[in-house]
């Protein structure tokens, strides 16, 4: 994880006390006094943060540390299954899972660019059929797509095992974004009384 990205808006430089005891060097905070400085608690939704991490700075770090924690959560959701678990299909699951969270309104429309509008070979504006407004929408076939997109290949009947967990562990990252947003309103809020 590193908050370099975020923290640089508000020019922050930190001091890693260890380091400065250990022979000199530039130093740096920790991970938690740096957040503490600009007022994010980060222990308010760990996860929710990194959610917000990758889907507004599309952070790689940060897109790492979720994918372990959404690994360890989709392995305890599927740790009572009996029969074939496979591993491929996990990190699907992962994938899929996270890609919904950081577009919760949907993907956009690759037809037609986000418009919502195409036009047809007379030159004439129509609605495009393949998305809702540009986006195309979650649902059980977008999700199937979505995790088939990966390395991972299934049959949508297959699929219909895992789709429980993957909406599941979808509605759990939103909820962790969803409690992050709050924290930063609430801080905002105070900040503009």
């Amino acid at each position: 994880m590193r908050p370099e990205t975020l923290l640089a808006k508000f020019s922050l430089k930190g001091l890693n006390y260890e380091q400065m005891h250990n022979g000199g060097g530039k130093g740096l905070f920790s991970l938690e006094e740096q957040l503490a400085m600009v007022g994010i608690t980060w222990k308010e939704s760990p996860v929710g943060f990194l959610v917000l991490f990758v889907e507004t700075q599309n952070c790689s770090h940060s897109r790492k540390a979720l994918e372990k924690a959404v690994m360890v959560e989709c392995a305890d959701k599927i740790n009572t299954w009996r029969g074939q678990k496979s591993e491929a299909a996990l990190y699907a699951l992962v994938s899929a899972a996270i890609e919904e969270a950081t577009h919760p309104l949907g993907r956009v429309c690759s037809s037609c660019n986000g418009t919502g509008v195409y036009k047809n070979q007379h030159r004439h504006t129509r609605n495009c059929v393949h998305c809702d407004d540009g986006r195309v929408p979650w649902n059980k076939e977008t999700r199937f797509a979505m995790m088939c997109s990966t390395q991972f290949a299934c049959t949508y009947s297959m699929f219909k095992r895992y789709h429980p967990v993957l909406e599941d562990v979808a509605r759990w990252l939103s909820d962790k974004r969803n409690a992050a947003m709050l924290a930063l309103m609430e801080r905002i809020e105070r900040e503009a009384a």
